[in-house]
């Protein structure tokens, strides 16, 4: 099953010393897409870019679920290429 992951992304605010005036009050939100890995680890949302026919991934991401603010399954209609006539 394909989904889009909306999550707040943990990050490194500064390579060097800050005051907390400099740090930014913004979540760092990010939108991942892939394949979805049910129970594949506890806690987490997994995802993999790609699968191949022996059943092995590539490129697996391991979301914690708490940073996780939306989960949608991509429609498979969405990902069938075009019909000739409704290319111009």
């Amino acid at each position: 099953m394909l989904v889009l992951v909306e999550w707040n992304d943990a990050y490194s605010e500064s390579t060097s010393w800050i005051s907390t005036e400099d740090i930014d009050a913004e979540p760092m939100r990010t939108v991942s897409v892939g394949f979805l890995l049910e129970d594949a680890k506890p806690h987490h949302v997994v995802i993999a870019q790609s699968s191949n026919a022996a059943e092995c991934y590539d490129s697996v991401l391991c979301i914690p679920v708490a940073m996780v603010t939306r989960l949608a399954v991509i429609s498979e209609s969405a990902l069938r290429p075009p019909s000739p006539q409704s290319v111009g």
